[in-house]
């Protein structure tokens, strides 16, 4: 093994080139300053990294996440640990001494009889079709080898390090009830107080009633992705941000585990909100929330994609009931569980989130199980509008006594 390789702690991805690369941190200035040296290269290519350049909590969120384990190298005997759905690091030769790594979606396995080496060594001839994630060749569907893949590895403790830069940047910001975060040095009065979950509720549903697109039928589609006068929508005020509600997720859902999947799938990183449930419910709901139109636009694209549904763990579809764009950020309030308060604990496992699709047996089931889920959610929201009548009805009714 390269001496440089042994040497790596973790892998970051490059804002230059958005490519992942091995690489070992130093820390300098008290642990103000993490300097990031890529395994293999110059110090000349080292990325300095100050805490004081970073604006926001997102900011040191966004930057978390372009760190993670080091991914294992894939062998001719680990072909069948690459299934359909699965997200891999692998490599896109610009030139044949300039290679450089990105996620992708596995798309399909064409399985082939392995072959034998000389001295008996074992070599998969099999083909993987990728979907490249993020990179030169995003969204493109390729095909490579089995020595061409790597496996990414499942978020775990950070390093010592990194996570020690990451406090240290963040004791420079404050968190408001809101709860939004300001930096220390901000003078700004506009702390709005604490809302209750009962205001935040209605603020919800006030909102709601100017939503972008909301759920018709088994057999529409939510909304179109191209009508660009939607994503320019401005309630007002200052920036906006972008929403996406899901319903039908497994109850208990980690807003944790649903940020990691999100991420390593689409490279996309919004804050998770879970909503909490009545005992009698059996799934829960819960909202995705960006401040990019661009990010906004591609993590729709992926979880309304025709060619997949996303199934829970527990084997209930995703099913995608509003998106729209609002002014003053959806922000977590008593009782709702949010991805941003458990951004310095290790990620759980995203293992359980999968993508099926078209095709299979398993999209079948799914494809059923989001129809009939559609199909109560619509019979619900007719219920509530009949309801809702029928109290106006008799509220007027009793006026007029």
């Amino acid at each position: 093994m390269s001496s440089w390789l042994e040497e790596a702690e973790m892998e970051y991805r490059a804002d230059v080139d958005d490519a992942w690369y091995s690489v070992r941190v130093v820390a300098e200035e008290n642990g103000d300053v993490l300097r990031v040296k890529f395994c293999g290269f110059s110090e000349e290519c080292d990325k300095v990294l100050r805490g004081s350049e970073l604006k926001s909590k997102r900011d040191i969120h966004n930057l978390s996440e372009r760190f993670r384990p080091i991914s294992v190298q894939l062998q001719d005997s680990d072909c069948s640990k690459v299934s359909v759905g699965d997200i891999v690091c692998a490599s896109f030769a610009f030139r044949e001494d300039d290679i450089r790594f990105y996620d992708a979606l596995v798309d399909g396995v064409e399985n082939h009889a392995h072959a034998r080496k000389e001295g008996g060594e074992e070599e998969c001839l099999c083909n993987f079709f990728l979907i490249w994630m993020h990179g030169p060749n995003a969204e493109n569907l390729s095909s490579t080898t089995i020595e061409n893949i790597c496996q990414v590895q499942s978020c775990k403790q950070i390093d010592p390090k990194l996570d020690c830069f990451l406090k240290r940047a963040g004791e420079r910001f404050v968190m408001t009830s809101d709860p939004d975060l300001i930096s220390k040095g901000d003078s700004s009065p506009n702390v709005k107080l604490k809302r209750s979950f009962p205001q935040f509720a209605n603020q919800d549903t006030r909102c709601a009633k100017r939503s972008v697109s909301k759920i018709c039928s088994s057999e529409e589609r939510i909304g179109s992705h191209s009508d660009s006068s939607i994503l320019d929508m401005d309630f007002g005020g200052g920036g906006n941000e972008y929403v996406i509600l899901l319903e039908n997720l497994d109850k208990g859902s980690s807003p944790s585990m649903i940020a990691e999947f999100i991420q390593r799938a689409t490279s996309v990183s919004p804050e998770v909100y879970i909503f909490p449930n009545i005992s009698s419910e059996k799934s829960t709901r819960g909202v995705l929330s960006l401040d990019s139109k661009k990010e906004f636009q591609k993590l729709i694209d992926f979880l309304d994609s025709p060619k997949h549904i996303i199934m829970s763990s527990g084997g209930r579809p995703w099913v995608i009931v509003e998106k729209m764009t609002r002014h003053n950020p959806l922000r977590a309030s008593t009782g709702i569980q949010s991805q941003r308060t458990l951004q310095n604990m290790s990620f759980g496992s995203s293992k359980g989130i999968k993508v099926v699709h078209v095709g299979t047996e398993e999209h079948k089931m799914a494809k059923l199980l989001k129809d009939l889920y559609v199909e109560f959610f619509n019979h619900q929201k007719r219920l509530r509008e009949k309801l809702d009548l029928d109290v106006e009805n008799i509220l007027l009714l009793h006026q007029a006594l």
